[in-house]
C-alpha cells in the first residue's frame, strides 16, 4: 500500500487519506485496516471518512475491531 500511495492527511478519529499514482484518493481507517474506499476527489475522501466515523467509534466503544 505505501509504495504506490502518498500520504495526504489524517483525521483525529483515525481515518487516513492517501493519493495514488493516478490521482485518486484512497481512504482507510485504523480500526478497519483491511477496508479501503477510493474517491476521485479530496472532498469525496473526507466524506468517506465522515461516513466511517460513527461506525468506527461505536465499534471501538463496543470492543469490536
Amino acid at each position: 500500500m505505501a509504495s504506490d500511495l502518498s500520504f495526504v492527511s489524517s483525521t483525529g478519529s483515525g481515518c487516513q487519506i492517501f493519493r495514488d499514482r493516478l490521482g485518486c484518493y484512497v481512504v482507510s481507517h485504523e480500526l478497519r485496516p483491511g477496508q479501503r474506499a477510493m474517491r476521485p476527489t479530496l472532498a469525496g475522501a473526507y466524506a468517506a471518512c465522515q461516513g466511517w466515523e460513527p461506525r468506527s467509534q461505536a465499534e471501538g466503544a463496543a470492543g469490536i475491531a
